[in-house]
């Protein structure tokens, strides 16, 4: 009996002790892919406003400065039409009464636009601001474009990372993929005085320029020991 317990023993204690492997290192990158891409959309902002000492002559007048407005809009094709907002103030010690509603104007034929625009201005409604934006279109367009370049450049910055640490890539645990969108809003581009004009007068003018479209990635890389 005491013979096959020290055998046990003996081989118990010869047996290899298997460890649990390393837990593999997480490193967390971020990595985006742009490109300038012209804008399409150009949306521009008019207002109807007026001035007087009767508060009810005021609004009166702003309706139908707007309904004319908006009957001359809403014949333009292909361009979006939206009223926004609308205020009357009393203005001290000149106890007089200001208030003005805005109109906006979008589309992707900006000749058609800037034409509507410079009709409306020649029938008193004044120029709060105008610029482009990229639309939806081109967006989607440079999304799987700039989605492969983003994780191309993803997987080669993990790569070199992990080299320099003498450690390789073992996979991805976690990967998020933004959607394709411009940096930062659009700056206005005025091609006209928001002041009062004689007619007639020329429609305003606008040049779209570029804007800056990115996808972002971001990843939880797996690294581990190299293989052998």
């Amino acid at each position: 009996m005491r013979h096959r317990l020290l055998t046990a023993i003996f081989v118990l204690a010869a047996a290899p002790a298997f460890a649990d492997p390393p837990a593999p290192t997480v490193l967390h990158l971020t990595q985006a892919a742009e490109q300038k891409l012209m804008r399409d959309v150009l949306h521009i902002e008019l207002r109807a406003e007026k001035t007087g000492s009767d508060a009810q002559m005021v609004q009166s007048a702003i309706n139908q400065l707007m309904a004319k407005a908006l009957d001359q809009a809403h014949q333009a094709q292909g361009i979006e039409v939206e009223t926004g907002s609308y205020s009357v103030n009393h203005i001290e010690p000149q106890s007089q009464w200001s208030g003005n509603q805005s109109l906006y104007l979008s589309g992707g034929d900006t000749a058609a636009v800037l034409k509507l625009a410079g009709t409306l201005q020649a029938q008193g409604l004044l120029m709060s601001s105008m610029g482009y934006e990229a639309s939806s279109r081109v967006l989607h367009a440079a999304e799987d474009d700039l989605t492969a370049q983003a994780l191309n450049g993803l997987a080669v910055r993990a790569g070199s990372i992990a080299q320099q640490l003498h450690l390789s890539v073992l996979g991805y645990r976690d990967l998020t993929v933004g959607n394709a969108q411009t940096q930062g809003a659009p700056m206005p581009r005025f091609a006209a005085m928001a002041a009062a004009m004689p007619a007639p007068m020329a429609p305003p003018v606008a040049a779209p320029g570029q804007a800056t479209v990115s996808v972002t990635v971001n990843a939880e890389v797996l690294l581990g020991a190299k293989q052998p």
